[in-house]
């Protein structure tokens, strides 16, 4: 290794930033931390670059420090901020960003004599790994290379796919509109135009909130096979009780309907007990990926078909004040929830949609126009789709081991990506929620940050 060691992260979302935070408070100089985005909105990404007041995290405030050993760290940035948050609050989500960045800038200024922070704006194309012992070289689109002794990748979530209809739909004529969080049609939107949301998760209550903001009164229709809400948080949440899921529940357990049984019996006894089903989701978060990583092929491909999205609603809730503002839209009968599937959608010139879907139990598809459909699908974990320039190269070169269920790649105990070949790629790690391949319970900063504090452990310790 060299004397000045670089240290190369790609990826400046959440995950970037707490590896970069991490090496900069413990880094001993000389060394080189480059941090690579596409774009210099270090610490925003496609959840925290929201400016809107109503997009609210969906963590309680007290639980989303950057650092898992300093658990106020957001909350005494709020009140720096003269801000009255408790832990127990939902806040913005641009908040959030604001944290971020602030904590990146104070590593930096606190950093070791001669650790250097340079932060690159540019795409990653590919990344060159010779051999061992070779320093992998990164290449961007603008034709710079960086070699690096060690390289993070710390890739968040992808744009959606344009959901699964008969044929093939193109998302990006308007008024279609492929990404909620790109600007343009939805804007332009009369305040009276009808409005189809393919999707009923988080993605579309993000959605809804925006075009409540703009004004829009015309009628909002969520359209998904199994019209399933992400469920509420509590009001001033506070963490789950710890004795209800026992440390070695279901330990050793493979079959899937013994789980899916015993989860019900130990909500059921909560539920007698006067606990708050919340409480066992909660409990069990720290045991998920033991659960996860019992199961075989088989019965993980059962959970993610069948199970999947009903435990997605209930384990990934929305803010309080965003579902009452989902349950009044629903009440005053301005936002629908529809049952069903997508069949076809044309954009004929005229300005319009016109919207073929079948409704679940229907003998006929039904026929509508709406003056936007929204894919609300949810960020794309499916690395044989994503069309990003390194994913493509590292998957075309045999760079990946990508999850059949395509939730993400694979790494092994010290985070080094495994080719497809299962050996690991040297001085190459991954950190982010395609981790969710292998412990399924990888995508919120409370996990997040502790495995961006072990990527740094095991970085430092080399």
């Amino acid at each position: 290794m060299k004397s000045s060691p670089t240290f190369a992260i790609v990826g400046a979302g959440f995950s970037g930033m707490a590896v970069a935070v991490q090496l900069l408070q413990r880094l001993k100089g000389p060394a080189r931390i480059c941090l690579i985005n596409r774009s210099l909105s270090f610490g925003r990404g496609l959840a925290y670059g929201t400016n809107s007041p109503s997009h609210l995290l969906n963590v309680p405030a007290g639980r989303m420090s950057i650092d898992p050993a300093h658990e106020s760290g957001f909350i005494d940035f709020l009140k720096s901020r003269g801000l009255r948050y408790k832990g127990g609050d939902f806040v913005p989500r641009s908040l959030y960003g604001d944290y971020l960045e602030r904590c990146l800038l104070r590593a930096q200024a606190a950093a070791d004599e001669g650790v250097r922070l340079e932060m690159v704006e540019g795409e990653v194309l590919r990344i060159e790994t010779q051999g061992d012992g070779q320093a992998p070289v990164i290449h961007l689109a603008s034709g710079r290379a960086i070699e690096a002794n060690e390289v993070v990748l710390a890739l968040g979530n992808f744009t959606p796919q344009p959901p699964r209809a008969s044929r093939e739909i193109d998302w990006t004529v308007a008024p279609l509109v492929n990404d909620v969080w790109a600007h343009g049609v939805l804007e332009e939107l009369k305040p009276d135009a009808p409005v189809l949301l393919v999707g009923t998760g988080l993605t579309a209550y993000d959605a809804v909130l925006r075009l409540l903001d703009q004004g829009h009164h015309g009628p909002i229709t969520m359209l998904s096979r199994r019209a399933l809400l992400p469920q509420p948080h509590r009001e001033q949440e506070t963490p789950p009780a710890a004795h209800l899921v026992p440390g070695d529940f279901l330990a050793g357990e493979t079959n899937l309907r013994r789980c899916l049984r015993a989860t019900r019996e130990l909500l059921a006894r909560a539920a007698v007990e006067g606990h708050d089903w919340r409480d066992v989701i909660g409990g069990l978060r720290p045991i998920t990926p033991r659960l996860w990583q019992q199961l075989d092929a088989k019965s993980r491909k059962q959970f993610v078909r069948h199970v999947g999205p009903y435990w997605d609603t209930h384990r990934h809730r929305a803010a309080p004040a965003i579902f009452r503002r989902i349950r009044a839209a629903l009440d005053s009968g301005q936002l629908r929830v529809v049952q069903g599937r997508l069949l076809d959608v044309h954009a004929n010139g005229d300005g319009l949609a016109h919207v073929t879907w079948r409704a679940r139990g229907a003998a006929a598809p039904t026929e509508s126009t709406f003056a936007a459909v929204v894919n609300c699908t949810g960020p794309s974990s499916d690395l044989r789709r994503v069309a990003d320039a390194l994913i493509s190269h590292l998957r075309d070169t045999s760079q990946l081991q990508i999850d059949p269920l395509s939730l993400g790649l694979a790494v092994d105990d010290d985070y080094h990506v495994l080719r497809a070949d299962g050996t690991p790629l040297r001085n190459v790690r991954y950190v982010g929620p395609l981790l969710k391949a292998q412990r399924w319970e990888a995508t919120a900063v409370p996990e997040l940050r502790v495995h961006a504090k072990n990527v740094a452990d095991r970085l430092l310790a080399e």
